[in-house]
């Protein structure tokens, strides 16, 4: 069977082409693995800077060596005299019965209770 004037012929895809058009897939998917990657070692190394920042304060506080039956709470930021990371909404040093924690909320409703 013939084709009928004025319909063009099918395309064959070279070899060279198809290999190019793989070279650029591949790329595509490394590169998205990549970014993928890059996302997650930076959130993971912003919790561990938060998760520190709060060990810090409750390092500080335990350093007076607070009486067992004491109870207080005071901000982080008092404690160390230093700002609160970013992503941390707040930060709180609680010592109940003598027992130091650190607790602190940060961005997305999480909270972390972090002993020195």
């Amino acid at each position: 069977m013939s084709q009928p004037p004025g319909v063009p012929q099918p395309r064959v895809v070279t070899p060279e082409e198809r290999g190019r058009a793989m070279r650029t897939f591949m790329w595509i998917v490394v590169g998205f693995v990549a970014a993928i990657g890059i996302m997650v070692a930076t959130l993971s190394v912003m919790g561990r800077g938060m998760r520190d920042y709060g060990q810090a304060a409750a390092r500080a506080v335990q350093a007076t060596r607070p009486a067992s039956g004491t109870s207080l709470t005071r901000p982080c930021a008092d404690v160390l005299n230093k700002a609160m990371p970013k992503g941390v909404v707040s930060c709180m040093v609680v010592v109940k019965d003598g027992q130091v924690t650190a607790l602190l909320k940060v961005e997305g409703d999480k909270q972390y209770r972090v002993k020195p």
